[in-house]
């Protein structure tokens, strides 16, 4: 729905937040190439969450809220809120998404870290904020190369 962003409708034990879930929609190339993609996923994805179901806070559960490159993309409440990491492997990209490479292909280099420690590069923990600190957050870290307007 947004880029490499998807989310679902909210649910009732949280109705002002979507949950949203992680593709690779850019692949050969990394999420992480282009330092503007997935702000202007989440940028977009806040407008479009906002429009359809008038909430204000967007969550989700993944190996990469233990990926310092990830979390610099979100706000200091998106720091505080970061659960635990959870080490009951589940059959879901949010474990396993981190052995896929950019390309699609096997990632050798985690999978080598799987084999040598028996445990995993990255635990998924889950993680959630408002809108608000999160637009915050992308349009005042590098306002210089966002290319998003928000719609009214």
């Amino acid at each position: 729905k947004c880029g490499s962003l998807t989310y679902d409708p909210p649910e009732k034990k949280r109705p002002d937040y979507v949950e949203f879930h992680i593709a690779n929609a850019v692949a050969p190339k990394s999420i992480f190439s282009d330092p503007d993609y997935l702000k202007n996923c989440l940028l977009e994805l806040m407008d479009k969450a906002e429009k359809e179901y008038g909430v204000n806070g967007l969550c989700t559960r993944t190996w990469l809220n233990s990926l310092p490159k990830w979390l610099a993309l979100f706000p200091e409440e998106w720091q505080k809120n970061l659960g635990e990491p959870v080490k009951d492997v589940e059959s879901n990209f949010g474990f396993w998404g981190q052995f896929v490479s950019a390309r699609g292909s096997f990632n050798h280099k985690y999978a080598d870290l799987l084999r040598k420690t028996k445990e995993f590069p990255y635990y998924p923990r889950f993680s959630c904020c408002t809108f608000e600190a999160l637009r915050n957050h992308l349009l005042v870290t590098d306002s210089s190369h966002t290319t998003h307007t928000r719609s009214s």
